[in-house]
């Protein structure tokens, strides 16, 4: 049976990070161990006082993790079975979960959750099942329940190893939650673990990042994987509020929010790293994990032999996956869609809609390849290429392939067309030529 990946959003989270546009709410309930979270928007004196959702205009909302939780499970579990209906004779080769943060809500969910993807799809037997978790959210109860579920990779978002950096950002952490819960997750029989790390943050210096990059990679026990991103400001965020190109009054403030408003008038006066010291840090990064042996595979992830993200690859290579949830994409078969963004509709939708459905035509799967095929360090794959479209890529993209050969930003060998090391600097200017 043909393969297929799977991505589950859990939209929840304790508190919006203040650079996150991800769809996600922050919960409020009773924090115990049934999975509940006490409201989670920090204030500026790290009071708990008030939520918001982080969606710019769409204004304040509270979510009971007592009731939407569960409710959102049972919508999720009701799309698996009607998304099976249309794919029945699949086999899954990787699930992700991803958010929010998964590791908020009670381990049973997402036990609850595999087991019904399990009653509809065979799940191959070395399939990567991911899980994203956030320092602060896991104990030991949860680690077991993951792994008696089939959860066999951890996703951890730590960020910085500074304290300082991290309540910056927004993130509910100190650098020795993540101890707790990187040494947690190796007890319970974790040794797939991913670590993200993030430069480009607002006062952070050179030696700050490389502060970062070597505490972690002098951990007792050394992650399998690495993602290293650089921050970007998005829109309708307090950051984008803040650090964009059309700074304002806080769009995620509406009235009551004078605590936040505080935190954001704070975070003006402490600058981003200039393009000269980010590019430092974006050179340093390939640099300082390849002599820990780790190996670059794509822009931002780097990996020790054979622990690549095989679920990512998916979406680099273009390969099809489902996405079920909350606004989760889908390509399945050359068909691209969106489910509702809306939470309540989503839950109330025994249909579960598609949205924004796209049949890709050649060219727009020839646009796919080149963005995301020269993401990865080996490139695009020439035979694959002509096999799919009855082209050669050498001759469609000739003058392009000699213009930047000989600049050097392009290498044409081993069957493969990849970006050079120089060329993975300037990746988006050669992909935009390539798409012109």
């Amino acid at each position: 049976m043909p393969l297929m990946s799977v991505y589950i959003h859990i939209p929840f989270c304790v508190r919006k990070c203040l650079y996150c546009d991800f769809l996600s709410f922050p919960l409020c309930g009773e924090r115990g161990k049934d999975g509940g979270f006490s409201c989670g928007m920090a204030a500026a004196d790290d009071s708990q006082s008030g939520c918001g959702n982080g969606n710019g205009d769409k204004g304040l909302l509270t979510i009971d993790a007592d009731k939407t939780v569960p409710a959102y499970i049972d919508a999720l579990k009701s799309e698996i079975r009607e998304k099976a209906s249309s794919y029945p004779d699949r086999t899954i080769g990787s699930i992700f979960f991803g958010g929010g943060t998964p590791s908020v809500i009670n381990g049973k969910y997402i036990k609850e959750i595999i087991d019904e993807l399990k009653k509809y799809w065979q799940i191959a037997g070395d399939a990567e099942l991911t899980l994203e978790v956030n320092p602060g959210t896991a104990d030991g109860d949860k680690f077991r329940i993951w792994k008696e579920a089939g959860v066999n990779r951890l996703s951890i978002g730590l960020q910085s190893v500074h304290d300082e950096e991290l309540k910056l950002l927004g993130r509910i952490h100190t650098y020795d939650d993540f101890i707790k819960c990187y040494q947690g997750a190796l007890r319970n029989g974790f040794d797939n673990i991913n670590i993200d790390l993030m430069s480009g943050l607002p006062g952070q210096k050179v030696s700050d990042w490389t502060d970062t990059l070597e505490t972690v990679l002098n951990l007792d026990t050394q992650p399998r994987h690495i993602s290293a991103y650089s921050l970007i400001i998005e829109d309708g965020t307090v950051f984008g509020d803040v650090y964009g190109e059309n700074e304002s009054e806080p769009s995620l403030t509406p009235d009551g929010y004078d605590d936040l408003r505080k935190k954001t008038r704070a975070l003006s006066s402490v600058q981003l790293p200039s393009e000269d010291e980010d590019r430092e840090m974006y050179h340093l990064t390939s640099k300082v994990l390849s002599e820990k042996g780790y190996k670059r595979y794509e822009i931002s992830n780097y990996a020790m032999e054979g622990y690549e993200c095989r679920h990512n690859l998916v979406y680099w290579n273009r390969k099809d996956y489902l996405g079920l949830g909350l606004g989760a994409s889908s390509c399945m078969d050359n068909v691209r869609w969106k489910n509702s963004a809306d939470l309540n509709q989503y839950i109330s939708d025994a249909k579960h809609d598609m949205y924004e459905i796209e049949n890709l035509s050649a060219e727009d799967r020839i646009f796919e390849c080149i963005m995301l095929g020269f993401r990865l360090t080996k490139g695009i794959d020439l035979y694959a290429f002509k096999t799919e479209f009855g082209e050669d890529f050498e001759v469609r993209f000739n003058d392009r392939i000699r213009r930047f050969t000989k600049e050097g930003l392009i290498s044409v060998k081993d069957g493969h067309a990849a970006l050079t090391e120089r060329g993975l600097d300037v990746a988006d200017y050669v992909i935009l030529e390539f798409l012109r």
